[in-house]
Order: C-alpha cells, then sequence, then structure tokens
C-alpha cells in the first residue's frame, strides 16, 4: 500500500510539473472566448476536417501538420486531410468515390469552384432548410474555407522577394540578394517613400533602375496581399489571432492593416520572431526553433496576463490521451475478472484490482488537468458529466470491492467506467470540450455545490442500477448460496440509499440556485421534473423493500429501471429544446437514448421472467 502511495503522489507530481523548453503547439492563441494552445485548435481543426486528431499513416500530430500546412502549401494542398461523408458528396463535387474517403484540398477546392454559386447559396441557406446531404456540403464549403484562411494566415511572414538594388538595400539595413517578407515591407515602407524621393540625384539609368526596383517591390507586396483575400467573408487570414491587441487579439495579416503607428513595439517584435522561427522551420534547426518559441512566449507574457503553465498542461493533457488509456484499463480489468473467475485465481482477481486501480489513475490525471485549465469542477458540459460521473461510479465501485472483495467491485467498475467513456468519446468528437462556461454557469460555488453533488448521485445512481444488473445475472445462473444473494441485496439497498442521498441534497441545492437566478425555487422545469422523478423512483423501491412489499428480486428490477429515469432525467430532458436548462447539450442523442430504454426495458423484464420459469423448473 505504502508503495502504491508513493507512486501516485509520484505520477501526479508528474502531472503538475512542466519542463522550461516550448514548442510550436505551446503558443496562446485566442478561439472561442478563452487564450488556449495552438495545439487545442490544430486538433479542432482538424478533428473537423479528418474527423482525428491526429494523421494517420504516417502518424502526425495536429501541430506539426498545422505548421506544415502553413509553410508548405504545395504538399498541404496535396495532402488527403478532407474526409467525404457519403457517394453523394463526391458526386456533388465531381470527384471518383475511392476507399479511403480522404481527399486534398486541391480536388475539393475545384469541384467547388466548378460550382461556386451554388455552395455559396447553400452556405447562406437556413441549416434548418437543408438537407442532410446539404448540410454535410455546406459544412465541407466552409472546411475548405478555414483551411485556406490557416494556410494564408503567416504568408505575411514569407521572405517572397529578394532585393539587390544598392541604394534600397543600403537604406534598409540588409545585403545585396536578402529576401524580403511583406511585414519587413510593411514596418519599412517610410524608408522606401524617401529612397523614391532620393531619386532626382544620380544619372537617369540609376534613376530608372531605382524605380523600376521600387515599383517591383510594391507591386509584388501588394499583390500579395490581394491575392490573400485578406477579410473575405469566405476565405479570410484573421483566424490564427495570436498576436495580443487589448482584450480581443488578433492574427499576423489583421495586425497589419493597421496603421504602423498603431502597432506597438511588442507586437512588432512577436510577428518578426515568428518570421524567424519560419526561417528556422524550413531550414530544420530546431534549437533555433526552441530558442525562437522561448523568446515569443517570453515576449507574449509581458504583454499580456497569460498562465504560461496552464498553457503547456493543456498541450500535455491533449496529447496524453488519458481517457483512452483509461478506457482500455476498465477493459483488461473485465476480461481479467473474467478470467479469475473462470479458473478460479485469487492471483488473476488482485490483478484486475489493480488493473482498475491503473485506469482510475488516468481517469483522474485526465479530470485533474480539466479542472486546473478550466479553473471550475468538470460538470459543466454533458461531456463532462459523462466523464464525471463515470469517474464517482468507479470510485464508489473501487471503496466497494475493498469491502467485499470478491471481483463484484471490479466489475462494477469496469462496467460503469467503459461505458459512460465510450458515450464520452461520441460527444468529444463533436470538437473542442474545453469550453467557456455559459453565463447561468458562471458560478463556482454552485458549481462546486448543486452541480457536483447531482452529478455524484448520478454515478451512484448507475453504480446501483448495475448491481440490479449484477444481480439478476447471479440469480439466474444460481450460482451462489442464499446467504450471497441476501448480502448482495443488502448492498444494493446501500447503494441505491448513497445514491438517493446525494441526488435528494443536490435536487434541493438546485432549487436554492434557481432561486437565487431565476426568483423561483421550483418551476417544473423539464429538468427539475426529471431529477425529482429519480427521487421518488428511489424513495419508492427503498420503501417497497424495506416494507417487505417486494423481494429481492423486484428490488433489482426497480433499480434496473432506475437507470431508465437517468437516463431520461441526464439525456432525454434536453430532446425536448425546452426550459432553463436547455445549455451546454447536444440533442443528437434521441436514437441511442431509445435503443438503450428498449435494451433495459428488454433486460428489465425478459430476465425476470426468465429467472422466474427458471425457478419454478427447478422446483418441479
Amino acid at each position: 500500500m505504502q508503495r502504491f502511495i508513493f507512486l501516485t503522489l509520484l505520477f501526479i507530481f508528474q502531472s503538475l510539473s512542466y519542463s522550461s523548453t516550448f514548442y510550436f503547439e505551446n503558443i496562446p492563441i485566442q478561439d472561442a472566448g478563452r487564450v488556449k494552445p495552438i495545439d487545442t485548435y490544430a486538433e479542432k481543426t482538424l478533428l473537423s476536417i479528418y474527423e482525428r486528431r491526429a494523421l494517420k499513416d504516417p502518424k502526425i500530430s495536429a501541430s506539426d501538420w498545422l505548421i506544415a500546412s502553413i509553410v508548405d502549401h504545395d504538399e498541404a494542398y496535396s495532402k488527403n486531410v478532407f474526409k467525404l461523408k457519403s457517394k453523394d458528396i463526391a458526386n456533388a463535387l465531381d470527384l471518383e468515390w475511392r476507399d479511403p474517403h480522404y481527399y486534398s484540398y486541391s480536388e475539393v477546392s475545384n469541384g467547388i469552384n466548378n460550382n461556386i454559386d451554388y455552395f455559396i447559396k447553400l452556405y447562406l441557406l437556413p441549416d434548418d432548410q437543408k438537407t442532410v446531404v446539404e448540410k454535410q456540403l455546406s459544412n465541407l464549403f466552409s472546411n475548405i474555407g478555414l483551411f485556406k484562411s490557416i494556410t494564408n494566415s503567416f504568408t505575411c511572414l514569407d521572405k517572397s522577394l529578394a532585393v539587390y538594388h544598392p541604394e534600397i538595400v543600403k537604406q534598409l539595413g540588409i545585403k545585396s540578394g536578402d529576401m524580403i517578407s511583406y511585414a519587413f515591407y510593411f514596418f519599412n515602407k517610410s524608408i522606401l517613400d524617401s529612397v523614391r524621393n532620393k531619386t532626382s540625384s544620380g544619372s537617369k539609368l540609376y534613376q530608372k533602375t531605382l524605380e523600376d526596383s521600387l515599383f517591383k517591390i510594391n507591386n509584388h507586396f501588394n499583390n500579395l496581399k490581394q491575392n490573400k483575400l485578406i477579410g473575405d467573408p469566405f476565405y479570410s487570414s484573421y483566424n490564427l489571432k495570436i498576436i495580443p491587441s487589448h482584450d480581443v487579439w488578433v492574427s499576423p495579416w489583421e495586425l497589419l492593416e493597421n496603421d504602423v503607428s498603431k502597432i506597438t513595439d511588442d507586437q512588432k517584435t512577436l510577428l518578426m520572431i515568428l518570421e524567424s522561427y519560419l526561417n528556422h522551420f524550413r531550414n530544420n534547426d530546431i534549437e533555433q526553433m526552441k530558442l525562437s518559441i522561448s523568446s515569443y512566449i517570453e515576449t507574449i507574457t509581458n504583454m499580456d496576463e497569460i498562465n504560461i503553465n496552464n498553457i503547456k498542461r493543456e498541450t500535455r493533457y491533449n496529447q496524453s490521451d488519458s481517457f483512452y488509456y483509461s478506457i482500455v484499463m476498465y477493459i483488461i480489468a473485465f476480461l481479467v475478472l473474467g478470467i479469475s473467475w473462470i479458473i478460479n485465481s485469487k492471483h488473476l482477481l488482485n490483478f484486475a484490482f489493480l488493473i482498475i486501480i491503473i485506469g482510475f489513475g488516468y481517469h483522474a490525471y485526465g479530470l485533474l488537468n480539466r479542472m486546473i485549465i478550466m479553473q471550475r469542477p468538470p460538470v459543466t458540459t454533458l461531456y463532462e458529466s459523462i466523464l464525471f460521473v463515470g469517474f464517482i461510479g468507479v470510485l464508489f465501485s473501487i471503496i466497494f470491492e475493498r469491502v467485499r472483495k470478491d471481483g463484484v467491485g471490479i466489475l462494477l467498475a469496469s462496467i460503469v467506467g467503459a461505458s459512460l467513456h465510450f458515450v464520452g468519446f461520441g460527444y468529444e468528437n463533436d470538437g473542442e470540450t474545453l469550453g467557456v462556461l455559459v453565463a447561468v454557469l458562471n458560478s463556482n460555488f454552485w458549481l462546486a455545490t448543486h452541480v457536483t453533488t447531482i452529478s455524484i448521485g448520478y454515478g451512484a445512481t448507475a453504480v446501483a442500477s448495475v448491481m440490479g444488473h449484477v444481480y439478476y445475472l447471479v440469480r439466474l445462473v444460481n450460482t451462489s448460496s442464499r446467504a450471497y444473494l441476501r448480502d448482495l441485496t443488502k448492498n444494493m439497498i446501500m447503494l441505491n440509499l448513497i445514491a438517493l442521498f446525494f441526488m435528494l441534497f443536490g435536487t434541493i441545492l438546485g432549487g436554492i440556485w434557481a432561486d437565487q437566478s431565476w426568483g423561483r425555487f421550483w418551476g417544473w422545469d423539464p429538468k427539475e421534473n426529471a431529477a425529482l422523478l429519480i427521487v421518488m423512483w428511489q424513495v419508492l423501491i427503498i420503501h417497497l423493500r424495506l416494507s417487505g412489499l417486494v423481494k429481492p428480486l423486484e428490488f433489482a428490477f426497480g433499480m434496473i429501471i432506475s437507470n431508465i429515469f437517468l437516463a431520461f432525467g441526464w439525456f432525454g430532458v434536453n430532446l425536448l429544446g425546452v426550459g432553463l436548462h436547455s445549455y451546454g447539450f447536444t440533442d443528437s442523442i434521441a436514437t441511442n437514448l431509445a435503443l438503450f430504454i428498449l435494451f433495459e426495458l428488454w433486460f428489465a423484464i425478459g430476465i425476470y421472467f426468465l429467472i422466474k420459469d427458471t425457478d419454478a423448473a427447478r422446483k418441479n
């Protein structure tokens, strides 16, 4: 146990500590109302177009893909990163439907440009007037614009023109043949203008070559700016907002739209550092790249109050895949537990428990990082609540296993943890999960009380319901004694009482919050009604069992049915689209919810009568 505690503390310490080295993925960017690492932005973008958080074959991280797309347009435009969802989409773009269903920017954009009027009209059409295919085409059009915008975001920092004229070279303080960028041109425009004013001196040939050189420079960079479609509603180069500018950050191109006198020295420094970084990247100078990013971070922290440790923490959280490893551990524990029961091995049982603890550690690591990053309890979105409820369910199950030491707790933990992780992954793929709070949830006190308490109640209810399923299966195979079944019944009652306590307490706290937020304690809101139904059902089945009106089998039936009430109160009420609790949730769950309810009803009713028939047959 001491060794386990030591390893746990070491694990937490490592999760909280960071090296001083900075990389591109740690660059802060303002997006969706908050400052985040560019790694988060890259993952969100890649998920939108590629439906994965990293490229495969070969595996490339989202941040590496992003910077490579910025630096090498030819390679970026030819890489197959746009996933087409159906053959109808390919046909609309005049593309051959192939497997795998990934296409390049060049292929997709050509298909769009061939019928650009249709796509613009479709993009502007309200979503409720679009078919499924039309929504997919509209999203694809939006993603094409986003990708082009990203690739053009740093073109103002590309050294794209060589300067040779001796007078211009002298005045700019560069060497003959040096390449200059639009940003360099922008900040030295006054010097170039002063050179033009001095063209009266020298020979006519000298004046002509100087004038021609100046015209070439001005024409090149004016065309560059025009060709990048700055400010275009569909293909803007304003996406990567990485330059602090008061409360609203701006992109490099966006900053250079200002008058030069309005750009601060720090902002100019950031642009020059980024330009240097891009050059080092092209030359594959790793050490200089690191130094550039470190200088960038140092400069930007002097401009704005940014928690760089949190930026690095979020990057590390993105790359850790802690919840993926967690579900893997839960599944492995389930399999090892099954083998231990088959061969009756105590050692394998202990090993299964150790695997559960490891999975729980990964689970806790991910939640802890989310809490530190967002400075709030992880219960404000449906995705977060799924993770937290799963965490609570596994925690209760681990405690349960420490009491029973027969593997039932391991079974509960693996089922609750794995199933809720699986559900959560579906919502994770909707995009970034570390979102800004809606106004009504912007109260850490109530998040730490009402919402957290209700979520704990959800977790306890889920464990209690799974316990009902376990009782059914044990009773069906009838391999245990009556004493064992009585023990399971006591455990079910205890779990249900724990769930009832947190659900009831959380509901009362919710009423107090509602009174402060909306001026009434109870308003028969769908979410309030659903919470009340869960509490009433738990009270009912407890009363029926303790009063002796139902037997353990019927009590287990009620426990299983409580899962239906939980699912409806947790997910189902959001399908109604009404009420004050409709914030922050998705409504694309009707089919899955219906299938889940049907399965639970089939299991509760079907297995119940199967047990009854089996009992009758045994008696005969």
